[in-house]
């Protein structure tokens, strides 16, 4: 009896399924993480330094004042986020990164890959073409799969997104069926490549936007968290048309357990963007958001940031230094100016993929292998590097574990 409901039950999964389950595949991170056990040294997902966290005293203090509002902290909330919530971000965002916004631009989500999947969910039809770095954040493309765009890949180098191969692809697709909808850019501190995009191009994006009428997806995720002094505005900082759709989140700047990030926007999309989010879970916790409020009151993710920067600027510098002594010169990579990542290129002839499980094997280093960046089906000779969890000292022994395994594959 047992045996037949079990069969039973498989032909009515098979059945059931909508046609596009079949877009919606485990990120490689997820999966390599699985077969990470704790002798191996994970350059892999880019998890925060818990050193990074907030202190215990203030969290206790955040908590008091959370029991203090304990009758509207442990309710239901509202689909957009506490308005206090919003309007202490709104300042924060004013005198951290320039942009300005009112209440109603401005949407609580559930950290910012509910904000991706929102995105992908009221702006992507089957076949919507919607531009992308060559490389570009996996998870994005995950959030984006579901409905079945088609991509077009647009080369990243140190300046980041190249804008003028962009503007030629635009051009080329503008009188087609289907001409580019939107561009999605990780422009301050990219993943996979820690590059951070120049002011000329963030310019240019701009003008391309209007020019051809299109939107543009800026996902912030690590832009609290660079090494150098002279960073562009943000492009929704500069972005005097509406065009510009900005996310972020508070895992970088606070803690990744709180799960809260937010978006800026029209207010017309964020009207749509909070319809769409009420049939999913209604709205964010009510409990979470009174802990950021509490701490961006105070001006502790403020006073925190310099001392997140430099945790992770030691870290930066710790694996560049390695990379530098130790990889082989066939090996290039960006060299991080913002984020948790180095990106790595490989000779033409290595797999990096069938690299990793030689890695995990004989050495007990892993790192995320880079074609699942890659739209076009390249990359299969890159690496993604983490830095943002092993201290300095086991980046350094990774490193040098890493670059035998590399050195082996070079005389094979």
């Amino acid at each position: 009896m047992e045996q037949y409901k079990v069969e039973k039950s498989s032909v009515l999964l098979t059945n059931i399924f909508a046609n596009r389950v079949d877009r919606m595949k485990s990120s490689d991170i997820r999966e390599l993480l699985k077969l990470i056990s704790a002798d191996v040294i994970s350059f892999t997902g880019g998890a925060p330094d818990p050193d990074a966290f907030p202190s215990p005293d203030d969290l206790r203090d955040a908590v008091e004042y959370i029991l203090a509002n304990r009758d509207k902290a442990f309710q239901y909330g509202i689909t957009d986020g506490l308005p206090g919530l919003r309007k202490s971000l709104i300042d924060f965002m004013y005198r951290q990164i320039s942009i300005k916004a009112d209440l109603p631009n401005v949407l609580i989500t559930i950290g910012s890959q509910e904000g991706l999947e929102i995105v992908g969910r009221l702006f992507i039809n089957q076949g919507d073409k919607v531009a992308v770095g060559l490389p570009t954040y996996l998870a994005a493309l995950q959030a984006f799969n579901l409905w079945r765009p088609k991509y077009i890949g647009i080369p990243v180098d140190d300046n980041g997104l190249n804008t003028v191969i962009l503007e030629e692809m635009v051009r080329k697709h503008k009188n087609t069926k289907k001409p580019i909808k939107f561009v999605y850019v990780v422009p301050t501190g990219q993943n996979p490549t820690g590059t951070i995009m120049s002011l000329d191009r963030r310019k240019h994006l701009l003008e391309i936007a209007s020019k051809y009428d299109l939107f543009i997806v800026e996902d912030d995720p690590y832009g609290f968290i660079t090494f150098r002094d002279d960073i562009p505005p943000r492009i929704k900082a500069l972005d005097e048309e509406d065009r510009v759709i900005y996310l972020s989140t508070f895992s970088k700047i606070f803690a990744p357990g709180i799960r809260l990030g937010w978006v800026v926007a029209n207010e017309t999309l964020i009207k749509q963007m909070s319809l769409a989010i009420q049939a999913i879970n209604l709205c964010p916790p009510n409990f979470n958001q009174y802990m950021v409020k509490y701490f961006l009151d105070n001006r502790l993710i403020d006073r925190n940031i310099p001392r997140i920067r430099e945790i992770y600027r030691v870290k930066r510098d710790a694996m560049l230094s390695a990379m530098d002594e130790y990889m082989p010169k066939e090996v290039t990579y960006h060299r991080p100016d913002a984020g948790f990542f180095v990106f790595a290129y490989l000779p033409d002839y290595i797999d990096a993929k069938k690299l990793l499980y030689f890695a995990i094997e004989k050495e007990k280093v892993a790192f995320v292998p880079g074609r699942s960046f890659y739209v076009d089906g390249s990359g299969y000779n890159t690496m993604r590097l983490s830095y943002s969890l092993p201290k300095p000292r086991v980046i350094v022994e990774g490193i040098k574990r890493l670059a035998k395994v590399i050195r082996n594959s070079l005389m094979r």
